[in-house]
């Protein structure tokens, strides 16, 4: 399967750098993923009214042997065996994962909506996607990626974590 499926990391309880990790390995350790590309790792403020501390995001680019529900299936399981819960909608989390895109895909469910409806709105998860595919066509929107990013307001901040730094936070 050729298809580009990009799926978003984020944490932003505890060591947010080892959960998107171990969320990482287990998306490629299923013999139904294939791990094609990871994103760097940025640190980005919330995009909530819910006061929180800032997550930790990166994308991953995978093929997947199976339809896009199974996917949101798999992606399911592996957040609860993290110890996701769903208290507050948009509040801290340990880690979730999105489907952002499924190739030229297009479903729009109660349950499933892809490409991600809040996708193009949103630098914490359209930059880690730029870096792994700048040239990448939004099917709903008919339009590249990189030109969503001068809409979206100046408060979404989104600083790539690399160096020491990085290292030193991924050991805490």
């Amino acid at each position: 399967m050729d298809e580009k499926i990009f799926v978003g990391v984020g944490s932003n309880i505890g060591n947010g750098i080892k959960h998107c990790m171990t969320a990482v390995k287990r998306i490629s350790s299923d013999k139904r993923a294939d791990l094609k590309s990871i994103s760097s790792f940025y640190t980005t403020s919330p995009v909530s009214e819910i006061k929180q501390d800032d997550f930790i995001n990166c994308a991953v680019l995978i093929s997947w042997e199976g339809t896009p529900h199974e996917l949101l299936e798999f992606l399911l399981d592996v957040e609860n065996s993290m110890g996701r819960t769903r208290e507050i909608k948009d509040g801290p989390r340990i880690i979730d994962l999105d489907i952002l895109i499924f190739g030229d895909t297009v479903i729009d469910e109660s349950t499933l909506t892809i490409p991600h409806k809040e996708l193009h709105k949103r630098k914490f998860a359209l930059m880690p996607c730029l870096e792994i595919d700048p040239n990448f066509i939004l099917p709903t929107h008919k339009r590249p990626l990189n030109d969503f990013l001068p809409e979206i307001s100046e408060d979404q901040l989104v600083t790539k974590l690399q160096g020491l730094a990085f290292l030193e936070e991924f050991e805490e």
